[in-house]
């Protein structure tokens, strides 16, 4: 199959944090994160998640990652700054997801119904890399509990999305500037 498009962007391969050697699946953060890498270089960087948490020093062995620790390692692997922008609100997560800008986003797990998840059960916090949206298609979207390594991420609802980014009470975003095509 043919690696698809948008805005001239080539889609990464999804990647499944369950492969990461880990017992209690915590590398969501750094996963995300290498995905975003990978929208931003257009392909031109792709690595496992376990690279960026690997490289990020303060990550505790048996606990997820803070997006200012998975930034140090993408500084570390990928010479590119993680932007961790301060007192978003939704529309500033769209206008970027409009642009194909690609977000890196966290939220409340079992705030997506079960026909969204990958887990049955869902009480924890979880992070998500978006590449962008669609009116028609709503938002793509790259879940690293998602085992299809195959797939080139996975379109959800907008209000899917939504509900997961603001059950956090706010927004909590990255985002890697997109370098050139």
């Amino acid at each position: 199959m043919t690696q698809p498009l948008a805005f001239g962007r080539k889609l990464p391969l999804n990647d499944w944090e369950g492969d990461d050697g880990h017992d209690s699946w915590i590398t969501c953060s750094a996963t995300s994160a290498g995905r975003a890498v990978a929208w931003s270089t257009n392909g031109r960087l792709v690595k496992d998640g376990t690279v960026y948490r690997n490289a990020s020093p303060g990550a505790a062995p048996d606990g997820g990652q803070t997006l200012q620790q998975v930034a140090v390692g993408v500084a570390n692997i990928a010479h590119l700054k993680l932007i961790i922008p301060v007192g978003w609100q939704w529309a500033d997560v769209m206008a970027h997801l409009k642009v194909g800008g690609g977000v890196i986003l966290a939220g409340r797990y079992d705030s997506m119904d079960r026909a969204y998840r990958y887990q049955l059960a869902g009480n924890f916090g979880h992070r998500i890399f978006c590449t962008h949206y669609s009116p028609t298609s709503g938002i793509r979207t790259y879940d690293p509990l998602n085992p299809d390594i195959h797939s080139w991420g996975r379109w959800l609802p907008l209000a899917v999305v939504k509900g997961f980014a603001l059950s956090l009470g706010h927004v909590d975003a990255g985002y890697v500037p997109l370098q050139s095509l």
